[in-house]
């Protein structure tokens, strides 16, 4: 983080050098937009990310063929932003802006293909991050992703106990769109996949790599396993050294995956106030172990009901959160929610024990037994299943 906060000070005086005015951190960063071909009246989102959490952080309405966002930065390495659109005639896509104090963008687009509008701009990663998306395939791309949400949303609507033939016969096409929308990636894939070997290692590189890391631990028969592991191998060691490089290595590299019956992995964690901890311990009570970030709702959901269980089991249950925020969001959001059990974090994101679990998506909890053996994986939160659990274990 400090190598980041260093870079956007750096790259601010760059800009205040070529400028009349010198450019401070709260100058406002312009986000300005001119299309052709698309309805008026749209409403396009402007989302930012922190980790893997997004945010919408304003909005505008197309009038005129154009939309505006002006907006300070909150923090120095918060400048990944996102452009969207929930409209059925947009892919289910977005366009990546990066940003910097000061900085004036301008988009350019001529109809619906929202993730190849041309982007101006003299940020540095926007430039990287563009040169690694210059891949003609992805205008079919996003053609075959919007008739693919198009049959997803028949699907839904077809009543599958009347209209069984009319069911099947969407399926077959949403099946053969989905194919071609495969084989149409795997084209895209090995482009960048090439484009990655030629140039330097930049933000936008490491998170493409870290998606190629993620599908290679998702997708055991994933393609560009091997060639996700040679770029991360390619790598200088400070930049493995990173929260994106640890996470990344961790699933290109992940440990032994922990089954039901095993011993429980333990790491270092840390509370808000920095202490060190370990889920160790807690043995000799059952350990919920709640695996949660701030942007899934089901796992804020979930949060009354394990108070109550917290409390009503104390001595009994003990729960350990575990959060794979960065450390500003983390502390943001234990602010808001009334957390009083167990509240840590690895800071490796989904990297570390994350990994040890293979866990595809959150809320994702795991009940370790009084010996130390896990007992149950639970993926997703469903309240009334979820209780009964408990109440099977201490009431019965």
């Amino acid at each position: 983080m400090k190598a980041k906060i260093w870079l956007m000070a750096v790259l601010a005086l760059i800009v205040a050098a070529c400028s009349e005015k010198p450019v401070s951190f709260d100058t406002p960063y312009i986000i300005d937009g001119e299309l052709t071909g698309v309805r008026e009246g749209i409403e396009i989102g402007l989302y930012q990310y922190d980790g893997n959490v997004g945010t919408r952080i304003a909005t505008d309405t197309i009038v005129g063929g154009k939309f505006h966002f002006e907006q300070q930065m909150q923090e120095p390495e918060l400048n990944k932003l996102t452009l969207r659109v929930r409209d059925n005639d947009f892919p289910p896509l977005s366009r990546d802006i990066y940003v910097m104090p000061g900085a004036h963008v301008k988009v350019k687009g001529s109809g619906y293909h929202i993730k190849t509008w041309q982007v101006e701009s003299k940020v540095p990663e926007q430039i990287a991050y563009d040169e690694l998306q210059a891949i003609p395939e992805y205008e079919a791309f996003q053609d075959v992703a919007l008739e693919r949400t198009k049959i997803t949303n028949e699907l839904f609507a077809i009543d599958r106990t009347t209209e069984k033939e009319r069911y099947r016969e969407a399926y077959n096409r949403y099946a053969a769109i989905s194919e071609q929308s495969d084989s149409i990636y795997q084209i895209i894939q090995g482009k960048q996949v090439e484009i990655m070997k030629r140039v330097k290692p930049s933000e936008p590189w490491l998170s493409e790599l870290s998606g190629m890391a993620g599908m290679s631990i998702a997708y055991p028969d994933y393609a560009f396993t091997e060639d996700a592991k040679a770029l991360y191998q390619s790598l200088p060691d400070e930049l493995k050294q990173t929260k994106q490089g640890m996470e990344i290595y961790a699933s290109l590299y992940p440990p032994k995956q922990a089954m039901n019956g095993d011993d429980f992995p333990d790491a270092d964690f840390y509370d808000l106030e920095g202490n060190l901890h370990h889920i160790a311990e807690h043995k000799g009570k059952y350990i919920l172990l709640d695996f949660w970030s701030s942007g899934c709702g089901p796992c804020i959901q979930a949060f009354p009901v394990m108070k109550q269980l917290y409390e009503q089991y104390a001595g009994k249950l003990a729960i350990v959160s575990m959060s794979t925020d960065t450390d500003s969001r983390w502390h943001k959001a234990s602010a808001e929610h009334d957390i009083t059990w167990s509240n840590w974090n690895e800071m490796k994101g989904e990297g570390g024990i994350y990994t040890n679990y293979r866990i595809m998506g959150i809320p994702y909890y795991v009940l370790i037994n009084p010996e130390g053996k896990i007992e149950k994986q639970i993926k997703g939160f469903m309240e009334e299943p979820f209780r009964a659990i408990f109440a099977e274990l201490f009431d019965n």
